[in-house]
């Protein structure tokens, strides 16, 4: 697997975060053993003292327990604390925040499906999935870069030129397609050279990250969302009354 090896983004914070997202997406579960440092330096192609950073790094934060003579284990996958929110409260406030902004289709085509994605969407790895890659921005000025993947009898509805015309949720119910629930989790990333570029920041900025799965009123997953944007142009501002 490749790695960016440009200067300013320390190799083993990407391999911490590769492995923070196969966590995070339930490609690791809790328990799960990691493969050996040995296997882990070929795999990335380091040192082994960049893989010990990396696991070092989510054993200190609680994602990973080493056991001596055993290996390395997932300790504690990623939770979130549900926060419920109505539906129609929460597509308003991302219909408020898109009418500040301007998407630029980078991307559009059918893909096999990555593991992360397929595990999102329950599907097998490989199968075909509509991947958009969106660039949204104020004036001149980027502000959130996402990656949506639909499933494949969703995405055969649209053409490219929709997702430059109308949100997601809009050309969603332009096909009576609604929402069942949605999950969010969000959390802390550093940008890479390529992102860094489309959003004119430094390279290792920090950036908001969030994965978005969205599901229609039969449960079922047909929406898995990226979204990478930096802090101080990217943020939700949420009121809880008692």
């Amino acid at each position: 697997m490749d790695l960016n090896r440009q200067p300013g983004v320390a190799l083993h914070h990407q391999i911490s975060t590769l492995i923070e997202d196969m966590v995070a997406s339930g490609r690791l579960r809790d328990g799960d053993q990691l493969p050996t440092e040995e296997e882990l330096r070929e795999k990335y192609g380091v040192s082994r003292v960049t893989v010990r950073r990396a696991l070092q790094s989510l054993e200190e934060r609680g994602l990973l327990k080493r056991q001596r003579g055993r290996g390395t284990y997932v300790s504690a996958p990623l939770r979130s604390a549900p926060l419920p929110m109505p539906m129609e409260s929460f597509l308003a406030t991302m219909a408020e925040r898109r009418s500040r902004s301007k998407p630029s289709v980078k991307e559009f085509g059918f893909v096999p499906a990555p593991a992360d994605v397929a595990t999102a969407l329950r599907l097998e790895e490989g199968t075909p999935v509509l991947q958009v890659v969106r660039l949204r921005s104020t004036g001149r000025l980027p502000i959130l870069h996402s990656i949506v993947h639909l499933i494949e009898d969703v995405g055969r509805r649209f053409a490219r030129a929709d997702f430059s015309r109308l949100s997601l949720t809009e050309l969603l119910q332009g096909q009576s397609i609604r929402y069942g629930r949605i999950e969010m989790l969000t959390r802390a990333t550093l940008a890479d050279a390529p992102l860094a570029a489309l959003l004119g920041v430094p390279m290792a900025s920090a950036l908001v990250d969030v994965l978005r799965i969205g599901h229609d009123e039969a449960d079922r997953p047909f929406e898995f969302q990226r979204l990478r944007g930096p802090s101080d142009r990217f943020h939700s501002h949420v009121t809880i009354r008692g």
